[in-house]
């Protein structure tokens, strides 16, 4: 199989999105190579997020790639789908693999998963949520069906069996949040007020819920975290305490980052819905700010400007009160709770010792940020 190989790139500003990922085309040096190390730094680094997918299964799946960018894995999977022949070529890999292919000439997404890493029915609860919010008014990408008429198609492979869901693509623009004018900081507020707005009507069981998430952080914790133990049922005893009405408690997108969004002619488009969970609405605006507080809780203010801008156009399409805006510190604390969780999944299979530099790298840096979140999360609620 291929190996990987270190590059070095210069990147286009212009963008495309599609539900679920983050597409963003590349303009090549000379000697480029569409490399899943190059991109996987670039994002990580970018984010700062751990990814759910272990590594061990993320350095397996690199290994089908070549320097070109296309892989035999994605071409079986995307056979299930109309695609201009030998379209297909790697863009990202994080939580999902994703590749962009064409069909007669226009973009396409096409993104997969090991069924250890997400189960059909989750796939297919997604979706739905997709339709639901598209039907009421939202602008959301949409799903496309295969040659089988099916949103979702399961295929066993070489590699393992996955599954494989392909998505529209969506022009526009996106921005670093340093980037933003005060404008664009409400103008983020009010698309996520409209989103919690129909949130609120939404009914259909099938995605996760904070308390399923957080059950899982601790059943995959060691017994020797004793103290993240402790701390993580000192956080959960908090949230039981609080309220869940209509108005506060919905399914929310959990990741509604400048990266999941997109500024097009028509306004704001929403994507990647993959982590979509059920929530205290306020939570969404905890994680959807990390940034601009550098993902510290330390650091959240609220009277920096920028936020009072994001809340101000949030309110304009559905209320939240100040006391559930003082909730904003304890659910970033419940984020980095359950990121750590997903690290240490992600963390917990040995890289074999010919694994690429890319890996080893990325492996570095995801255990510097759990050293971050355990800090954090004991000195949060033992101290």
């Amino acid at each position: 199989m291929p190996q990987p190989a270190e590059v070095s790139a210069v990147e286009a500003l212009a963008t495309l999105s599609v539900s679920g990922i983050r597409f963003q085309s590349q303009e090549f040096a000379p000697g480029w190579s569409c490399r899943p190390s190059r991109l996987i730094k670039q994002i990580q680094s970018r984010l700062n997020l751990p990814p759910m997918m272990k590594l061990s299964l993320m350095e397996a799946i690199d290994r089908t790639i070549a320097d070109t960018g296309e892989s035999p894995l994605a071409d079986q999977l995307l056979s299930a789908w109309p695609h201009d022949f030998g379209s297909a070529q790697f863009f990202r890999m994080s939580a999902n693999v994703v590749f962009t292919f064409t069909q007669t000439q226009q973009t396409r997404i096409l993104r997969f998963n090991h069924e250890t890493e997400r189960s059909v029915e989750r796939i297919h609860s997604e979706i739905a949520y997709l339709q639901y919010l598209a039907a009421a008014g939202l602008a959301v990408a949409q799903p496309i069906p295969s040659l089988s008429n099916r949103y979702v198609e399961t295929m066993n492979t070489p590699y393992g069996r996955f599954h494989s869901v392909v998505f529209e693509a969506v022009a526009g623009e996106q921005f670093d949040i340093d980037e933003l004018s005060l404008e664009q900081f409400n103008q983020w507020g009010q698309a996520l007020g409209k989103l919690h707005a129909a949130a609120q009507f939404y009914t259909q069981a099938g995605r996760p819920t904070w308390h399923s998430q957080v059950t899982e952080v601790v059943e995959n914790l060691p017994a020797s975290e004793l103290a993240i133990h402790k701390a993580i049922a000192q956080l959960c005893s908090r949230l039981n305490a609080l309220p869940v009405t209509p108005q506060t408690f919905g399914l929310i997108h959990f990741d509604f980052e400048l990266d999941n969004l997109i500024w097009t002619e028509q306004g704001l488009v929403a994507i990647d819905f993959d982590d979509s969970a059920w929530y205290w609405f306020v939570a969404d605006i905890a994680f959807a700010l990390r940034d601009l507080f550098d993902d510290e809780v330390a650091k959240i203010d609220s009277s920096n400007e920028s936020f009072q801008a994001f809340v101000a156009g949030y309110q304009t399409e559905k209320s939240i009160t100040a006391d559930e805006l003082s909730l904003i510190p304890l659910f970033l604390t419940l984020h980095h709770a359950i990121g750590f969780g997903q690290l240490n999944r992600a963390l917990e299979v040995e890289l074999p010792a010919d694994a690429p530099i890319w890996a080893t790298t990325l492996r570095q840096k995801l255990e510097a940020i759990a050293q971050k979140y355990r800090h954090e999360l004991i000195h949060s609620f033992i101290e």
